[in-house]
């Protein structure tokens, strides 16, 4: 998962299969940032980063490899991620949380629905996304004859626009919660597009909502209970997930700003005239500032990777993890979170000024990548992470498993 800013050694030896997977990236990476400041401009659905997707043979990798799929694991899923994030942050969003809520059902279904879900994934290179936000009002059901009605609005709905199928969790008249998967074709699923902000504006996060969808009994996954910390501990493992995420696209929009600044200031910019050299790459504060960047996103990259293993290691201790396992893991991952927050908005924002005011012009598009970071790194607020890791330190709190922790 580093990047070649400076030299890098390691003893890790990639499988053959993924070595081929991470050329597709960078590939279908390059795809991605031959337009990517004209789409994200525009501000439209991202139906063509999705067919790229699709055409790429990304979206069904990890799908266990007994269903048929390659059965990556988080750090081989996240290497692909952080690859398409540096050229376009969006779409690398899309396709982590696609992972994600991929792989979902797979810890409460087996078997026969197992496989057939898997099947029809990779047939129908299905993008998976979810509901959203567990802020707010929640999605109701009333059980009916072959399944469940489902009706309410979500406010924001990472991929929802674009998406296949949707991740749902929905709530009972009796409080318990339902998960369950939604075909975004079938009558009744509303996909607003009324998605425009700042950043991250190819996430097709869009309100989403259910006008009396009918989801049959097959569609259902599992009564998954009133709240996460009433199931089983490994049950619990997704939340980290997303932590884990939201780092590894913050760090990869820091490396994709750092390297268009690196080249633009090689190719384009000039020395301050203060400074009595001829270049700016002989201007010694733009040489410093490079220098302090670099060794920043250095730190956040081995921190990531630190956060990434030991979520695979817990994911591998099977059925078996305890609390206290997993809390060590969590605050791991916190520390790799409260790190991305404040290094990538920081190199986002700096590398303006190793760059120069030439390199505000709308047509480079460098912004983008702070005001990605920035609208993202609001809806999980940072100062809540730092709390819950000190209470961790100091007074031995466990997190309670949740949608946040």
């Amino acid at each position: 998962m580093t990047l070649s800013i400076l030299p890098t050694f390691t003893t890790v030896q990639r499988k053959a299969s993924h070595k081929h997977w991470v050329e597709v990236a960078h590939k279908t990476a390059e795809k991605l940032r031959a337009d990517v400041v004209e789409r994200d401009s525009a501000n439209l659905p991202p139906f063509a980063a999705k067919k790229i997707l699709q055409d790429s043979g990304l979206l069904p990798l990890n799908i266990p490899r007994s269903l048929g799929g390659e059965g990556l694991n988080l750090h081989e899923a996240f290497e692909l991620v952080q690859i398409i994030a540096r050229a376009d942050n969006s779409t690398g969003q899309l396709l982590g949380y696609h992972y994600l809520f991929q792989v979902f059902p797979y810890l409460d279904i087996e078997g026969e629905r197992a496989q057939q879900l898997a099947t029809d994934s990779i047939t129908n290179r299905w993008l998976f996304s979810s509901t959203g936000t567990p802020q707010g009002s929640q999605v109701q059901a009333q059980r009916v004859e072959g399944g469940y009605i489902i009706n309410g609005l979500k406010p924001f709905a990472t991929g929802s626009r674009v998406a296949d199928q949707i991740f749902a969790r929905v709530f009972t008249a009796e409080g318990d919660r339902i998960a369950l998967l939604v075909d975004t074709t079938v009558d009744g699923v509303v996909l607003h597009d009324d998605w425009d902000v700042l950043g991250s504006r190819g996430t097709a996060t869009n309100s989403i909502e259910f006008r009396d969808v009918f989801v049959a009994q097959e569609a259902v996954i599992a009564d998954v209970g009133p709240t996460d910390a009433d199931r089983e501990v490994y049950k619990t493992l997704s939340t980290l997930g997303f932590q884990l995420l939201f780092s590894t696209v913050y760090l990869a929009a820091a490396e994709g700003a750092f390297l268009e600044a690196l080249g633009y200031t090689r190719d384009t910019s000039r020395p301050w005239f203060h400074a009595d050299v001829q270049k700016a790459t002989d201007d010694p504060y733009i040489v410093r500032t490079y220098g302090e960047l670099a060794s920043k996103l250095q730190a956040l990259s081995a921190l990531v990777q630190q956060a990434t293993d030991s979520l695979d290691w817990l994911i591998s201790q099977g059925k078996g993890i305890t609390l206290e396992q997993r809390s060590a893991v969590a605050e791991n991952i916190v520390a790799a979170k409260i790190t991305a927050h404040e290094v990538s908005l920081e190199v986002t924002q700096r590398v303006f000024d190793v760059t120069g005011a030439r390199a505000t012009k709308t047509e480079l598009g460098l912004d983008r990548h702070w005001r990605d970071v920035r609208t993202h790194t609001l809806h999980d607020p940072v100062a809540y992470k730092c709390k819950e890791l000190g209470a961790y330190l100091l007074n031995g709190e466990l997190p309670v498993p949740s949608a946040y922790q």
